[in-house]
């Protein structure tokens, strides 16, 4: 929940602001207190209240930006495209968006999050693969030679993330000496946060036609690792097999073959933590039919046999049954 004093000061006027509204002879403010200039700022995050009354031209970054409404709405194009966030919701854009802003009101209120690419480039040293689409988006957000890119987390009706964002908003007010810190780590778990709801949201990774088939791949290999064949990906896509290997090797650094291992591997380890299946049967629910295979790819992955990594971890009941995940 965010600090009564710190919502004062949300919606306080900028020098900026007043400075706009005074040019406005209609316009009389109940209140002319003012907010420091900045919110926060490190060496990778600079956070700070966007001016409201004033529309914003074309522009693009060379840094990531986190739009957060914490009232009102938000209008903006991003590369062609209108967007409108409500309140609560995020949009996240590459340092290669180009976007324009129509002015904010009184009652809209909107917090930018500016982010050094070095900053998500940690975080992605930090994932585990646990998702592929969630990897590759992340892995374009920060990529090189890319199109402007964003992706609109609708997530207003989210509490855990609305705590998550109020919680560095009242840290940004603080008197912490620990402040930079507790900064730094909370935009990380947010951001992380984000890209475990990804799958709700709107996301544009780019325009261009092969990176698209890339994700098209990926998401295929997500629904259908039991069962997933380079040949049937490929007629669906209309596409020779060498074309798509070559394309998933360009945008992944993978072959289709080893991220389908790696999608079964996940899936394994899912079962073994989280089910009381035995493990000839996670074997075969992962699609493999030759098991000693599989014994031998999962030992040469984690350096424990199959059965040593289910004795070694503590069981934790799943917090739904395998039918009703599916």
């Amino acid at each position: 929940m965010l600090d009564a004093q710190v919502h004062d000061k949300l919606i306080s006027y900028t020098d900026k602001e007043l400075e706009l509204l005074e040019r406005n002879p209609d316009f009389k403010p109940t209140f002319t207190k003012r907010l420091k200039k900045e919110f926060f700022r490190d060496e990778h995050i600079f956070i700070v209240k966007q001016t409201r009354f004033i529309d914003i031209p074309l522009h693009s970054h060379e840094y990531i930006e986190l739009v957060y409404v914490y009232q009102g709405k938000m209008r903006q194009v991003v590369n062609g495209k209108t967007i409108e966030q409500n309140q609560g919701e995020i949009l996240l854009l590459n340092q290669f968006a180009q976007h324009e802003v129509e002015a904010a009101t009184e009652d809209d209120i909107i917090i930018n999050f500016i982010i050094e690419p070095e900053f998500i480039g940690r975080l992605i040293s930090l994932f585990d693969n646990e998702n592929l689409i969630t990897e590759f988006i992340l892995a374009s957000i920060n990529g090189k030679n890319r199109l402007g890119e964003h992706i609109h987390f609708k997530v207003g009706n989210c509490e855990e993330l609305q705590q998550s964002v109020l919680k560095i908003i009242n840290e940004i007010y603080s008197e912490n000496i620990l402040r930079q810190m507790r900064v730094n780590f909370l935009v990380g778990l947010l951001i992380t946060e984000l890209l475990a709801n990804i799958e709700s949201s709107d996301y544009y990774v780019s325009v261009n036609y092969t990176e698209s088939l890339a994700l098209m791949v990926l998401k295929y290999i997500d629904e259908n690792y039991q069962n997933a064949s380079l040949k049937v990906i490929s007629d669906q896509l209309n596409q020779p097999n060498y074309k798509v290997s070559r394309l998933l090797k360009k945008f992944t650094g993978k072959t289709f073959s080893e991220i389908l291992l790696e999608k079964r591997l996940e899936r394994a380890i899912y079962l073994l933590k989280y089910t009381d299946y035995s493990i000839i049967d996670i074997i075969n629910m992962t699609g493999y039919e030759n098991a000693s295979h599989f014994y031998r790819v999962f030992k040469e992955k984690y350096n424990v046999s199959i059965k040593e990594y289910r004795d070694n971890i503590r069981f934790v009941k799943a917090p739904y049954s395998i039918e009703s995940e599916d």
